[in-house]
């Protein structure tokens, strides 16, 4: 079975077109090589109450391969079963339809809803993008004065929501709502843009306090979710260096976005998954014609076999490993026209 690039990604990108209003052309340098063997996102990740979820987006090296496919060709958002099927596929593109999809409604109320349209004004960029449970984090060239103009205008609209700059935490600058009614909060330095909607975090939940957290675990003053747990380390380091990748650990494993009682990001739950304590998948763009993606779980007492038909199954080469608990696969996808 051959994987096309442009049908692996054609209905994220529809989804996050259609839904979001975003179609333009981000230009931006290619993130430099990081020598660790752990992301560079992976600093901003915390667990809270026993679990994590993720999705992270590399902007920068990705926009060029979608946006080109959403200017060429009249996409429909069918998904073939056989990708559907893959947990190596369905649940990045979920998590770059939930990433990208994310800037063009959740930020905008703010003015912030094209910061990633080459088209539009504002000249801050954005490289990465980060999505959990508790925040979104976009990293990139921020230009703090125009943040705080965009977000600090008086509402010409009942849609939009004015923040006022209220304090700094570890040389962001903090802004909160004027209206106390609303229940959000956004920090911005020159480097980077995270904003907490406390609508979506878990009830009675602070803002302002996980902006705290985010912020110390990002500046190595907070424990960080990989300093915390070393079996969700190895997870990250295996598994989490793609241009999109996404994860569950501990408590948010099994969660699914179309769940009405636990509501996640990204959809995990597979036949075979089931006794998973965390799982991290990722995805890359290697060139025109070939993707590569790296797959990494811990199982309780793992089926090698049912694992083998169904990790990878939608690839041209696949590869399963099972060490006890460790289970890693890699899969390649090639386009044949």
């Amino acid at each position: 079975m051959t994987i096309s690039r442009r049908k692996l990604l054609k209905f994220a990108g529809t989804a996050a077109v259609a839904t979001a209003g975003i179609a333009g052309c981000l230009t931006v340098d290619a993130q430099d090589a990081n020598d660790s063997d752990l992301p560079a996102y992976s600093r901003w990740l915390t667990i809270d109450d026993g679990g994590l979820e993720f999705a992270h987006v590399d902007w920068a090296t990705l926009q060029e391969y979608v946006e080109g496919e959403l200017e060429d060709e009249d996409f429909d958002a069918d998904v073939p079963a056989e990708f559907e099927a893959d947990p190596m596929i369905a649940p990045v593109s979920e998590g770059l339809i939930q990433a990208y999809f994310f800037v063009g409604t959740s930020l905008a109320p703010y003015r912030l809803g094209q910061l990633l349209d080459d088209d539009a004004e504002l000249e801050s960029t954005a490289e990465d993008l980060l999505l959990t449970t508790a925040a979104f984090i976009m990293t990139g060239a921020m230009v703090p004065d125009e943040i705080d103009e965009q977000i600090t205008a008086e509402p010409e609209l009942d849609f939009f929501r004015q923040m006022e700059q209220t304090d700094e935490i570890g040389g962001y600058d903090i802004y909160t709502p004027v209206a106390v009614e609303d229940n959000a909060a956004i920090a911005v330095d020159s480097d980077t843009l995270v904003f907490v909607d406390g609508e979506e975090i878990q009830a009675g939940g602070d803002p302002l306090t996980v902006l705290e957290t985010l912020i110390g675990a990002s500046g190595g003053d907070i424990e960080r979710a990989t300093d915390e747990s070393e079996a969700l380390e190895w997870l990250v380091e295996t598994a989490g260096h793609g241009d999109v990748t996404v994860g569950q650990y501990g408590a948010r494993v099994g969660a699914s976005a179309d769940s009405t009682e636990d509501e996640g990001l990204i959809d995990l739950t597979f036949e075979g998954l089931e006794d998973a304590d965390g799982i991290v998948s990722s995805l890359t763009v290697e060139d025109e014609e070939t993707s590569t993606g790296d797959f990494a779980a811990i199982i309780n007492d793992p089926d090698e076999d049912a694992l083998e038909a169904l990790l990878g199954a939608s690839a041209d080469e696949q590869s399963i490993d099972v060490d006890e608990n460790r289970v890693t696969a890699t899969g390649t996808w090639r386009e044949l026209e």
